[in-house]
């Protein structure tokens, strides 16, 4: 994920936390479906991101079995999870 990619998918996560519409994390392309997936994946085992359901159902389809193996797509896709938090966080305060 390069830099331009990731500041789009900060400010799409943060508008989609305001108003959640499955349809448009399925047809939003910030990122590759399976980086989508894991960061599904990782809102939905948030405490502040809401929509955990949803969140493992989507990516549940974007890349079938993904929830069963949560560590190692994060970890094959070398995602810092603090990194993005952090990031997201303040895209969120700022929103």
């Amino acid at each position: 994920m390069n830099r331009d990619s990731e500041a789009q998918l900060f400010d799409f996560c943060a508008r989609q936390q305001a108003a959640f519409e499955e349809a448009t994390w399925l047809e939003s392309k910030p990122v590759p479906p399976n980086e989508m997936a894991a960061i599904c994946l990782f809102l939905s085992g948030t405490d502040w991101y809401g929509h955990s359901e949803k969140l493992v159902k989507l990516a549940e389809t974007l890349l079938p079995g993904c929830s069963q193996k949560i560590g190692s797509v994060l970890r094959d896709l070398r995602f810092d999870t603090l990194r993005f938090s952090t990031q997201l966080k303040r895209q969120l305060r700022h929103a």
